[in-house]
């Protein structure tokens, strides 16, 4: 039980610190995405400028998405483990942070371009923040612990 907490605290400050960048707010990064998505995923097409958001847009949603992935990996080991509070515990956690992979680097920026796109009110927010992780990436990516 006190692993579980050490890494609750662990997971709840790394995720809780803000970066001052703005690139790391949900419109920023979708002003970023949507020229990507829009030439079909053909980076060839886009113009220099366009090609620099591109890398961003690809490199930030990969690191959320590894992040995501390790933490469900970890998770996993501790459920094996752990007893029926630590467990409801974890469950809560998969819920919020933890994703499976996602194959495809053009699913997943399309499905944040769509996810972006229905939530504008969240644009101000930061896409490391829990909003993303929860209502879009651990729905449609879902950390199964067992």
């Amino acid at each position: 039980m006190k692993n579980i907490l050490i890494l609750v605290t662990l997971i709840f400050i790394s995720f809780d610190t803000k970066a001052n960048v703005r690139t790391l707010e949900i419109g920023s990064l979708y002003y970023q995405c949507k020229p990507y998505q829009n030439v079909n995923f053909n980076f060839e097409k886009l113009s220099q400028s366009d090609q620099v958001k591109a890398m961003l847009c690809r490199t930030t949603l990969i690191g959320i998405v590894n992040t995501g992935y390790n933490l469900c990996q970890s998770l996993r080991w501790y459920y094996k483990k752990a007893n029926d509070e630590s467990k409801k515990i974890l469950k809560g956690l998969t819920s919020w942070y933890a994703n499976e992979l996602v194959e495809s680097e053009n699913q997943l920026i399309t499905g944040f371009n769509e996810w972006a796109e229905k939530n504008k009110h969240l644009w101000q927010e930061f896409v490391t923040g829990i909003s993303f992780k929860r209502d879009h990436m651990a729905k449609n990516y879902y950390c199964n612990l067992k």
